[in-house]
């Protein structure tokens, strides 16, 4: 089970809070693929955005699991 995080008595959903840490990293990660050459020539940059962050999603999860985050 997904464990919330209660923050003042309001419950919130593992999984959003981790969705949002993936924003964050993704989005410190963008502007270091700017620097490389390779990014600029690619034709559909949202999309190599929106896939970053869903690896980051992704190894964010098997990360927290193998922690023990969740269960």
């Amino acid at each position: 089970m997904i464990n919330d995080i209660n923050i003042g008595g309001v419950f919130i959903p593992g999984l959003l809070v981790t969705a949002l840490a993936a924003l964050v990293c993704t989005l410190s990660l963008v502007p270091l693929f700017s620097f490389s050459r390779v990014y600029r020539r690619l034709p559909f940059r949202p999309l190599i955005d929106f896939s970053a962050y869903v690896v980051t999603f992704f190894l964010l999860l098997q990360g927290l699991t193998i922690l023990g985050v969740f269960a």
